[in-house]
């Protein structure tokens, strides 16, 4: 067991987190002028078109240069897009660049394709940084264990992040279970270096979770089974921040989430007190459930490492207060969002 523990930890921590930014500003000087791409298209030669949003954010905060070639980028079919740049300036850059107009954007017909925008960005279609860190999260999930929990325990802990800028505060909170009594709390604060994607926030938490619970493991306080603020085994590829956490801790982890990224449950109807199956690929893989405090919304939960369905479920059930988040996620929320108002300034 301490050399799988090792083999994972070292896995893990080996991880060389690609400069998404860096390779996105090199795909957008890549653009001819007298062309467009959009957002699309430039997350689909990253890797994965759900990157589309962050480059959309992106676009509007980013520090912009006289260099920057930021006005070719537009939203799909050539629509207007989030830039720094006002409206006017866009129009008499493209139009001196050639790129026909229309009433809502760019005329389709400049449009590049990825195809095209590979061709003339090689050293970043080439290696496609999140399709590699895809790759990662699919032979990571090959040493996922869906068990029984072996023992009740004494207590469980919670850790979320918020965020101010570029920077995050990890919260963790240890709560005794089931009485739901909270014992101890920490936190830390640490510069975030990979943006929020759909299906890729281990990477962006990971290592503040790690340093606030290595802090607390220092303290003694640390749980037997830990709770996430993010999904497990319901995620596209079967490894959700709860499993990447579960693999790094050797120890049971449980995803807790108010939107469910994968899968397909019932959600009317559904008694205080009442949980029903998720379904993802023809499996069972989480349970939506609604606190016996009978919130009207319910939570969706799902196994990280080392626990099952039923198990998670029996584990968060008794933790709902009167709020609809269990006990240790509710304050850790609660702590990391108060933190990162009070003491980090926003980044702009």
């Amino acid at each position: 067991m301490a050399s799988q523990m090792k083999r994972t930890r070292n896995s893990l921590a080996g991880v060389n987190l690609p400069d998404l930014e860096a390779a996105l500003r090199r795909l957008i000087a890549a653009i001819p002028a007298g062309h467009v791409v959009s957002c699309g298209t430039l997350a689909e030669v990253l890797g994965d078109f759900r990157a589309a949003r962050w480059i959309g954010s992106w676009l509007g905060d980013h520090q912009h240069d006289p260099g920057c070639c930021c006005h070719r980028v537009v939203r799909a079919g050539g629509r207007w897009g989030p830039s720094p740049l006002s409206q006017e300036d866009r129009e008499k850059l493209l139009l001196k660049e050639g790129v026909l107009l229309t009433s809502s954007g760019a005329d389709p017909r400049c449009l590049m394709d990825a195809a095209q925008l590979r061709a003339l960005c090689p050293e970043v279609a080439t290696k496609s940084p999140l399709l590699e860190l895809q790759a990662l999260q699919v032979r990571l999930c090959r040493e996922i264990r869906l068990c029984p929990l072996e023992r009740e325990p004494q207590s469980v802990g919670g850790v979320d992040v918020s965020y101010r800028g570029d920077m995050g505060v990890a919260a963790y909170c240890r709560i005794a279970w089931p009485s739901g009594e909270k014992l101890w709390d920490t936190h830390i604060a640490l510069p975030t270096r990979f943006p929020y994607i759909v299906g890729y926030l281990a990477f962006r938490e990971l290592p503040l979770l790690q340093a606030v619970l290595d802090k607390a493991e220092q303290e003694g306080q640390l749980a037997e089974v830990i709770m996430v603020d993010g999904s497990g085994l319901l995620h596209p590829r079967g490894m959700g921040i709860a499993s990447h956490l579960g693999l790094l801790l050797n120890r049971p982890t449980i995803g807790v989430t108010k939107t469910l990224l994968c899968g397909k449950c019932e959600t009317e109807d559904l008694s205080p007190g009442q949980s029903a199956p998720i379904v993802y690929r023809d499996q069972v893989l989480g349970a939506v459930l609604r606190s016996r405090t009978g919130h009207a919304q319910p939570v969706f939960v799902c196994p990280g490492h080392r626990i099952d369905v039923a198990s998670a479920v029996k584990i968060v059930s008794p933790l709902f207060g009167a709020h609809r988040l269990p006990e240790p996620i509710y304050w850790a929320d609660r702590i990391s969002r108060s933190l990162a108002r009070r003491f980090i300034p926003q980044n702009r």
